[in-house]
């Protein structure tokens, strides 16, 4: 993990390659989607500074709101991010559950809907431009009409969707200058929490380091040790992730197979054909049997 934000983005994206193949060659992993968008230009980048802008000065106008301190700028972490892809998507499955469809790279942009609820890993990190205004969404909620959406807004951040991971969950991003923060929602987009400090990097490697598991994003990172709450905070602060790597690498579920587990006692087991799992090869059943019992 780099240094600087353009060195960090290339390592992200070569460690995220790396995830992909691991899960694609995983004995238990039946279907995995990635999709790797051509890298956002400046142009796009600026179009959607220059929307978000807008609608905060709207919101000072309008919702009496307070003003930004200046035209707003990604950090360049996320900038960096989103010129080598702009926008992201994983999803994978295990044979627990039946083989599925793979997805269209062309197709409209995936969100997660309830038909995907059983599915242990899943992230779909928004193109630029629909942090800039919702896309895709159709949850029941309206994230800037939550309570915490509201405060997010009168203090000058713009509020919206940044990855439709789950069709219960999902995270948003407080848009203003300087480092923006995720934020955590739940109940359909009904309510959102900030249970420790998040930012664009720590989520992104949070992601990456539990193989993009849903289970554990759902309403907040889960950690072991709640200590590590302190040490993210400095980082959103301080902007120095030097050691986000290592401290995600002694967390749980960093591992296919603990994913697997926990995503299946968690909620998958709801969703298991026991007929279909009669039908697996004896070898796969026996492992599936080690992790999740009979």
């Amino acid at each position: 993990m780099g240094t600087t934000a353009r060195e960090w983005a290339k390592s992200y994206f070569s460690r995220l390659e790396t995830a992909v193949e691991q899960l694609k060659n995983h004995d238990l992993v039946s279907r995995v989607n990635f999709i790797k968008y051509p890298g956002a230009t400046d142009g796009q980048i600026g179009e959607a500074e220059a929307k978000i802008y807008s609608e905060q000065l709207e919101n000072v106008e309008y919702k009496d709101s307070e003003a930004p301190d200046g035209p707003f700028a990604f950090n360049e972490y996320i900038k960096e991010f989103y010129k080598i892809s702009n926008g992201l998507h994983v999803s994978w499955h295990s044979v627990i559950f039946p083989e599925t469809e793979a997805m269209d790279p062309g197709g409209k942009f995936p969100i997660a809907w309830p038909d995907d609820d059983y599915k242990e890993g899943w992230i779909s990190v928004l193109p630029i431009g629909g942090l800039a205004s919702s896309m895709g969404f159709s949850f029941g909620g309206d994230p800037k009409e939550t309570s915490l959406g509201e405060s997010e807004e009168s203090y000058g951040a713009l509020f919206n969707y940044f990855d439709g991971f789950n069709y219960y969950y999902d995270a948003c991003i407080a848009l203003r200058n300087g480092n923006p923060s995720i934020k955590f929602g739940d109940d359909h987009s009904a309510s959102y929490d900030e249970p420790h400090a998040c930012d664009f990097v720590i989520y992104m490697e949070y992601a990456l380091s539990t193989f993009f598991s849903v289970r554990d994003r759902s309403g907040e990172l889960h950690f072991a040790d709640t200590a590590v709450h302190e040490k993210l905070e400095a980082m959103t602060e301080t902007l120095d992730y030097s050691e986000l790597v290592a401290l995600l690498a002694n967390n749980e579920h960093t591992d296919i197979d603990s994913v697997i587990a926990f995503s299946y006692e968690e909620i998958g087991n709801q969703y298991a054909d026991e007929e279909y799992r009669k039908e697996l090869p004896e070898s796969i059943s026996q492992r599936i049997t080690t992790l999740i019992g009979e």
